[in-house]
């Protein structure tokens, strides 16, 4: 099959520094200026890049308010044929699955062989419309792409994973989501905007699309906001250290660092998992899905769930029920079990031995329809985000992604807070439906201390499955396995564009010294010195360990904002004038190279002893 015609679904957002909140409907205003995210950006330029190689139509796509249109004038500049804008009253309000469901109308009544949408939107950063809309068209998706190759109706895909990336193949039609990377948007002209006007833009009502409005709008959504909290930027002193003598510098930060208690790991005590084993009740239960990593160890994200819903499960007044997949997890279960579980369900069949993000949302809902728990939560992972959408559509469920916290309120709903904005806002999620699912964060849950001598009962299920829409071809790892992950590490490491490309292994040894993770800014991964995954801020991840210590970062606000969460900042930057030391507790206005060896001999022998000793 030909590729014929690509469509591109874009979105407009408010500006991050100018958004605004109406108290009564709870929902962002959206009537003041709005752009296109990076990603957003990306997909229409590869969407025009594709259609120019391949002789196909593009079409652009939004829903929103009149003013929404200026963002289709900017595609059709760009160089889309034509656009389309789902306009009306009854799309107000809609949450992530509602908005699918009139996207996938559309798209579905004009026919595509290629859909793109951005990897996710700056403002709410789920990522959950596109895989939603795949499961609704029944297609197959790849979900942040890099590139892509196609022979005849065959789409071979590069996308970002947890760890690294993988190979995906997939038959046309597909929909893709593309990472920050996949292509350089073009600078947009006047005399571009200009002859845009006179290009095909169609408003299209909600009765165009369905009979049944009550498909969108707050009717048609499960999810709701109770509330918005805007979050106030950190008031922080930074108390610059005086860098004539490398080691008296060091001397005194360590002083200033005992001084705030970001030395002291008990600062974090640790609760300790319940002895107890609950007995599962139906619409009661609180399932945690667990993951593994290319070696086939259980990621730091899944214990915090389960650690989470271990506290979770009593209130609810049901049992703990870790769900795993592929087959191989279950050598996993006495950890599980010791991270809370009170039983561990292992989904075994073929097609899950890779990720498939069709073929686990299958797999689960036939567990979900039969079992009914109260609630489904998921990492916040690549591959969480990949398949979770997929199942909260496939089962018309709410889902709250990218949470930083589950809460249960006074009427015992699960609340699952989610920030937007790059965390200038935490707003708690609840939903309409049952089981209440979530996504969560990887680093923001406390990990408990596991009661070893717990055992689960393990139970396994062969369910019956459709034929995969994809295929994973290849998964490699660029994450160097001798520094500490970055999720969950109370002490990070990170690099700047000031380190240089020299510079970057000179701080892994640094880090592993007083055992930390590394992240980087987007300078950094731009240029290739650190992978992408290790990539913290605004379009990268966000972190909140107890000392993070910046070496070479200027402190441009998407790095910031993926900082607001760290306890305490030490920032070292040769420039004292710096936007870094505004956020930090602990200035240097150094050359990192020169207070670097006497701040990791100091660190490393109030941090590791026993290193520092040659133990």
């Amino acid at each position: 099959m030909p590729l014929r015609k690509i469509a591109v679904c874009v979105k407009q957002i408010p500006l991050i520094e100018d958004a605004s909140f109406d108290p009564v409907t709870k929902t962002i205003r959206r009537d003041g200026p709005t752009v296109m995210g990076s990603f957003d950006l990306n997909a229409v330029a590869y969407a025009v890049e594709l259609g120019r190689k391949f002789g196909a139509e593009t079409v652009s796509v939004t829903m929103g308010p009149p003013q929404a249109q200026s963002s289709l004038l900017e595609t059709l500049a760009m160089g889309i044929d034509r656009a389309a804008h789902l306009q009306d009253r009854a799309f107000a309000g809609s949450d992530t699955l509602a908005t699918a469901r009139a996207l996938s109308l559309w798209l579905k009544r004009e026919g595509f062989d290629l859909i793109l949408l951005g990897k996710y939107s700056l403002d709410a950063e789920t990522g959950q419309v596109g895989p939603e809309i795949a499961e609704l068209l029944g297609i197959a998706q790849i979900t942040g792409i890099r590139n892509l190759s196609l022979d005849a109706d065959l789409v071979r895909a590069e996308r970002e994973s947890d760890e690294g990336s993988e190979e995906i193949e997939a038959k046309l039609p597909v929909l893709l989501t593309c990472a920050e990377r996949t292509t350089r948007p073009p600078p947009l002209r006047a005399a571009a905007l200009e002859a845009a006007k006179s290009k095909p833009l169609t408003a299209i009502s909600a009765a165009e699309l369905t009979l049944e409005p009550g498909m969108f709008g707050f009717a048609g959504s499960p999810t709701w906001v109770q509330e918005v909290q805007v979050q106030q930027a950190p008031s922080v002193h930074c108390t610059m250290i005086d860098t004539a003598d490398a080691r008296s510098a060091a001397a005194q930060v360590l002083i200033e660092l005992d001084r705030l208690g970001a030395l002291d790991a008990s600062s974090r005590a640790r609760r300790r998992i319940s002895p107890a084993i609950r007995n599962p009740v139906v619409g009661r239960d609180v399932w945690v899905v667990c993951e593994q990593n290319l070696e086939g160890e259980l990621t730091r994200g899944s214990l915090e769930l389960l650690s989470a819903a271990d506290e979770l499960a009593p209130k609810v007044g049901g049992a703990l029920i870790a769900v795993g997949f592929p087959a191989a997890i279950a050598r996993h279960s006495r950890m599980l079990a010791g991270y809370g579980a009170d039983r561990v369900v292992i989904i075994d069949h073929p097609a899950l031995e890779t990720h498939r993000p069709e073929t686990a949302a299958e797999a689960i809902a036939h567990l979900v329809a039969q079992r009914r728990p109260f609630a489904l939560l998921l990492c916040a992972s690549e591959m969480g985000r990949d398949w979770g959408p997929r199942l909260a559509a496939r089962m018309g469920l709410g889902l709250t992604g990218d949470a930083i916290g589950l809460e249960l309120d006074g009427e015992g709903r699960l609340v699952a807070l989610k920030p937007a904005f790059g965390g200038n806002i935490v707003a708690p999620i609840l939903s309409r439906t049952y089981p209440q699912m979530a996504t969560v964060r990887s680093g923001v849950l406390e990990l408990a201390d596991p009661q070893p001598e717990r055992v689960a009962q393990v139970e396994t299920i062969v369910p019956t499955l459709s034929s995969p829409l994809s295929r994973r071809l290849k998964a490699t790892s660029l994450l160097d396995p001798s520094v500490l992950p970055l999720e969950g590490s109370e002490i990070v490491v990170g690099v700047g564009a000031g380190v240089g490309a020299a510079g970057v292994d000179r701080v892994k040894q640094f880090a592993r010294a007083i055992g930390a993770g590394i992240c980087a800014t987007r300078r950094v991964t731009d240029m290739g010195w650190l992978p992408r995954q290790l990539q913290v801020g605004l379009t990268g991840k966000a972190m909140e360990p107890r000392l993070y210590i910046a070496l070479g970062i200027r402190g441009a606000p998407n790095h910031v904002i993926g900082i607001k969460r760290a306890q305490t900042v030490v920032a070292i930057n040769n420039d004292p004038e710096a936007p870094i030391f505004e956020r930090a507790n602990i200035g240097l206005a150094a050359d990192w190279e020169t207070i670097l060896p006497a701040l990791e001999d100091a660190l490393r022998m109030r941090l590791r002893p026993e290193r520092a000793r040659g133990v």
